[in-house]
């Protein structure tokens, strides 16, 4: 697997499928369904809504048709990526989740 170029945190984006705005809010998450655990590129709430309630949307970087607006990125954020890049390379066989799957 080629290594991701993360959106940083406070990124917007808009899903395939969809016209709906999302902030990214997290990134590289392990979800645990029905007794399995999925992993996710990003977890993201509605913009311009936020956070309401406990709800996030989980999707992946295949699933973003466009990066509206581009978050903060320094040294940190790229030490991150590098990790999140790391991880998925050494977990080749971590079962990513996506809408058909989940």
């Amino acid at each position: 697997m080629a290594n991701i170029h993360f959106c940083p945190l406070g990124s917007i984006v808009i899903l395939n499928d969809s016209d709906r705005k999302f902030v990214v809010m997290a990134r590289g998450l392990n979800v645990r369904r029905h007794n399995k655990v999925f992993f996710f590129d990003y977890g993201g709430v509605p913009y311009p809504e936020g956070l309401t309630g406990d709800q996030m949307m989980y999707f992946n970087h295949n699933g973003i048709k466009k990066i509206v607006f581009r978050g903060y990125e320094d040294k940190d954020d790229k030490t991150i990526q590098d990790a999140l890049n790391r991880f998925l390379a050494e977990h080749p066989n971590i079962e990513r989740a996506d809408a058909q799957n989940w």
